[in-house]
């Protein structure tokens, strides 16, 4: 197998700014200081008001060391994911695939990174890319695909898909797209049922439901409840069905990611 000159191989990192910025002491500061002057003042001993500041320090440091050090490098020899303690790195030829994932969570909490990256090697297991993400990488799916269009044309010619790893990862698929899917639901229902309890409130004050029998009352409540559960299943579903993908190659003499 021959590199070419003029392969581009792509380096993930933390970008600039997000890492040893002074938001995080700043922040901590005003409370690091009121602790301290409160321990002073408690009668607390010299060396627990000059060891505590020198802990957090070092803990900081420990954290911001941690935090660079995670990144996603390819080479010639494939793609290494550094950790915060060590590093793995999985060779072209082994790689299976390279897949986006979408965290359920994030659509109730936009802090939540929305899609990742991760790899699988030749036993199935899942690798995490670090820093190769929705919120660091604008142009994810292009990434993505460049590094997809690399990596066949580096795994070699006889590359052969491991036997059952293809199975692992459509479950895995089909897995997150129904807690999505779960998730979509219950917030939708939630939703429903949020603005029929509003709509009920509105009626009970304004009077509208004064000649209605309690059996009216609570078929009405019992009712926003109902469309909000049909509601929420028929979209969960929709969705998940909406996200499934296409299954991965089968093993062959030579196959492309799908």
């Amino acid at each position: 197998m021959t590199i070419d000159e003029d392969a581009h191989f792509p380096e993930y990192r933390a970008p600039s700014g997000c890492v040893g910025g002074l938001a995080l002491p700043s922040t901590g500061l005003v409370g690091i200081t009121a602790g301290l002057a409160q321990l002073s003042r408690n009668g607390a001993p010299l060396w627990v008001l000059l060891g505590l500041p020198v802990f957090l320090v070092l803990l900081f440091l420990l954290m911001r060391i941690g935090a660079g050090r995670l990144a996603t490098l390819t080479g010639p020899d494939g793609i290494t994911a550094k950790r915060p303690f060590g590093a793995r790195r999985t060779a072209w030829r082994d790689i299976q695939a390279i897949e986006i994932h979408s965290d359920p969570s994030a659509v109730v909490d936009s802090s939540v990174i929305a899609e990742y990256v991760v790899l699988y090697d030749r036993d199935g297991r899942r690798v995490l890319l670090p820093h190769l993400n929705s919120r660091t990488v604008a142009t994810l799916r292009e990434d993505v695909a460049k590094l997809r269009a690399l990596w066949e044309r580096l795994r070699g010619a006889d590359w052969v898909a491991s036997p059952g790893v293809a199975e692992k990862i459509t479950a895995t698929r089909r897995r997150t797209d129904r807690q999505r899917g779960v998730v979509v639901g219950v917030v939708v229902c939630s939703g429903v049922v949020m603005v029929g309890l509003v709509l009920f409130l509105v009626l009970v004050l304004t009077g509208a439901l004064d000649d209605a029998g309690e059996n009216a009352l609570g078929l009405t409540v019992l009712g926003f409840a109902v469309v909000g559960v049909a509601a929420g299943a028929v979209l969960g579903r929709r969705l998940a069905r909406r996200g499934a993908l296409p299954a991965p190659a089968r093993p062959r003499g030579r196959g492309r990611h799908e």
